[in-house]
């Protein structure tokens, strides 16, 4: 990061802004000696960043438009604390040029650009005409706005399917839809229309060709008020769902160092044609030729900032802040403005979202919140930007984003590897989250290769997110330690310690819950107190089985985790790195010894979500599975239990999550047909639309548009 500071350049600072991006601006301005001031909602009043914030303001209810987006209340709250200037974040209003002057004309000082590049740059109809006017590459579109949806279908017509159609305003992935035909430009206009104006206050629309399964390149900039800009290198963020970041990375592993340095030049240029001050990003799509074209720029921090800041060493909010004081960039900008980097970085957007549920925001209490532990450690860094605490609670007013979890390292493999075990040792509990997913990205193979683009997703997912598939040996090795634990645990209720006198035990192991597959586990002492443990499949054809030695458990009753040493060898590289990382920490019951025998040692962690009847639930490796521990008399009696009670829904339409019911697109007696339009629900900002799961009559409607819906609430039925 950026050196010592010598002395404050502001006094005291405010946040217009929420969650880890707050507490993100917050820690490093009191790094910098700067106070800091919060505005919150209603909803926000138990938040982070109140608790971090030297003061902290209400501006309103729980609405966006009732509070972060509140203008004069905001300002009013600047001038009655006294701060010297405001940092926007992203989002809300950060790329708001009225806000701007609003601020300014107060004496206040901006931490972003000035209005006239953030009018010029922040409207992406007017912004493509000036990156055409500065030489860089364009998408082909149309170049202005578009008034309705009979001329996005014309014109839809003239560039081309496929077609992106967009909001002019804004960012995030929010008022963007992609067509292929003219009913999907019909439907989508009116999508992006209503989320543009929700996320934006802006509807304007504009509509572009659609690059198929290009890569999402982004090049981060830094401008001062004195002519000077450098650019970073490149962000790599092609896994995307919705047009929504999912995981990036820096640098791209596409990108070679000539493409980089025209990337770097172009968004170089389009900063100087515009006069551009502070942090932003020019963002290009780029094809497998590394052909690149502009698609807009956001004149903002970007959420992704984090892995730019890892490879750099530079702490990009600390040269906002400098910025906005006047001063010039920093003399190593000035000699060289193409900004070196070393090493690699990834980033894990976790959201509160079930991945099993077609990614439907969840919403709640975090009953139980564990971060993985920090590191900073020859190179090796894992790195988590949130604004959420255990007991604390995920609004369904605001993005469903939890953290961002970083990783950075020497090489793409370790960096990859550390993501992977740090996923495996963050918890959260009480509402769904995308971390399994995250997983099963850091295992894909066409991930791992680097050969992935925007479509990265639905080729790799084309029906969906199943959950995650483990291999024979993972399995075994599942299966095992479900086994051991129970053993353990045993042993724990007789008084036994569970190193000495363990006993012979057959059990058998259910994984997948009452249906799944049945393995017989064997386990049995070895000299020196290790478990050797057999595992044999009951089901002909299943995965899994085989022997293994278990060196050491680290478990006890009631525990979150489980840490199991395994003698197995530990292949060179970025393994090494992982294994070190699980191999130690606070939310174990033991530290491992640096002289013990079980430090170069195969680690493995497992998380208990939780402890049923019969047994464990358990994510390992990401793959959540339901795991039952009978004895052998147990499972065979087993065979003569009545199966659980299956409810029908199928005659009902039920909302997939807490949201509020926008439309009611049919009436009782109506017919409809699979894949119709039913009704569409706003959460998180986005509208979701239900559609008809078969043809069928309306029978009831249970609810008006304009209403509070719960996860699974009846919306309609259908006859029977």
């Amino acid at each position: 990061m950026s050196g010592n500071v010598q002395k404050s350049l502001f006094d005291k600072i405010l946040i217009a802004n929420r969650g880890e991006i707050a507490c993100r601006v917050m820690r490093t301005a009191k790094r910098m000696g700067i106070k800091t001031v919060a505005i919150y909602s209603e909803a926000d009043a138990r938040s982070m960043h109140v608790r971090m914030a030297d003061e902290a303001y209400c501006v309103g209810g729980p609405k966006s438009q009732d509070s972060y987006l509140q203008m004069n209340r905001i300002l009013d709250v600047a001038l009655k604390s006294g701060a010297q200037a405001i940092h926007p974040g992203y989002g809300f209003l950060s790329e708001n040029a009225k806000f701007v002057d609003m601020v300014e004309s107060k004496g206040i000082k901006f931490i972003g650009p000035s209005s006239f590049p953030m009018n010029a740059m922040g409207d992406k109809i007017n912004s493509k005409k000036i990156a055409k006017d500065a030489n860089c590459f364009v998408i082909p579109g149309f170049e202005g706005e578009v008034e309705n949806e009979t001329r996005a279908v014309q014109l839809a017509k003239e560039i081309g399917y496929p077609v992106m159609i967009k909001a002019s305003a804004g960012g995030g992935g929010k008022g963007m839809r992609v067509a292929y035909n003219d009913a999907e430009v019909h439907e989508a206009f009116s999508l992006c229309k209503n989320e543009a104006m929700s996320s934006f206050g802006d509807d304007r629309m504009l509509i572009e060709r659609f690059i198929e399964d290009p890569h999402h390149i982004e090049i981060q900039v830094i401008a001062d008020a004195h002519g000077n800009v450098a650019a970073f290198p490149e962000r790599e963020c092609s896994v995307q769902r919705r047009n929504q970041k999912v995981v990036e990375e820096a640098p791209s592993c596409l990108i070679d160092p000539e493409t980089r340095k025209n990337m770097q030049n172009q968004a170089i240029a389009l900063c100087k044609a515009v006069g551009y001050r502070s942090a932003g990003t020019i963002e290009m799509l780029c094809d497998n030729n590394k052909n690149f074209y502009f698609l807009e720029m956001n004149t903002r921090l970007q959420v992704e900032h984090p892995i730019t800041e890892m490879i750099s060493g530079e702490d990009l909010v600390e040269l906002m802040i400098r910025v906005a004081a006047g001063e010039k960039l920093p003399q190593r900008f000035l000699d060289s403005p193409h900004v070196p980097f070393n090493g690699w970085a990834i980033e894990s957007r976790v959201y509160a979202e079930d991945p099993l549920r077609n990614f439907l925001p969840s919403i709640g209490p975090l009953n139980t919140y564990v971060e993985p532990p920090a590191l900073d450690h020859e190179g090796n860094v894992v790195r988590i930007d949130t604004g959420v605490f255990e007991g604390g609670v995920i609004s369904m007013y605001y993005d469903p984003m939890i953290a961002k979890l970083c990783t950075r390292a020497n090489d793409r493999p370790t960096a990859i590897a550390l993501m992977d075990a740090a996923l495996s040792r963050y918890v959260v509990d009480g509402l769904g989250n995308n971390m399994c997913f995250l997983q099963s990205i850091m295992r894909n193979e066409s991930f791992r290769n680097g050969t992935y683009g925007t479509k990265f997703i639905g080729l790799e997912y084309p029906t969906g997110f199943h959950g995650v598939d483990l291999n024979p040996e993972e399995t075994t090795e599942l299966v095992a330690t479900a086994a051991a634990m129970h053993h353990a645990t045993l042993l724990v209720r007789s008084g036994n310690d569970m190193v000495e006198e363990i006993k012979e035990q057959t059990f058998v192991a259910v994984l997948g819950g009452q249906e799944g597959v049945p393995y017989r586990v064997t386990i049995g002492q070895e000299e020196g107190g290790y478990m050797d443990i057999d595992v044999t499949p009951m089901k002909e054809g299943a995965a899994g089985g085989g022997s293994l030695t278990v060196m050491g458990l680290d478990y006890s009753p009631g525990a979150r985790f489980a840490r199991v040493f395994l003698d197995k060898e530990i292949p060179d590289g970025p393994v090494t790195v992982s294994n070190e990382y699980l191999a130690n920490g606070s939310e174990f019951g033991m530290e491992t010894d640096p002289d013990s025998e079980l430090k170069d040692t195969a680690v493995e962690v497992l998380q208990i979500e939780a402890k049923t009847v019969e047994g464990y639930r358990l994510r390992y490796k990401g793959s959540q599975q339901e795991v039952l521990i009978r004895t052998e008399l147990e499972h065979e009696m087993s065979a003569h239990m009545r199966p659980p009670e299956k409810k029908d829904f199928s005659n009902m339409l039920r909302c997939p999550m807490p949201g509020t019911l926008v439309s009611v697109d049919v009436e009782p007696g109506q017919h409809v047909v699979e894949g119709q339009e039913l009704a569409v629900v706003e959460a998180m900002k986005m509208q979701n639309i239900l559609r008809a799961t078969k043809n069928a009559v309306i029978k009831s409607v249970s609810c008006k548009a304009g209403a509070n819906l719960k996860t699974d609430q009846v919306i309609l039925e259908y006859e029977s």
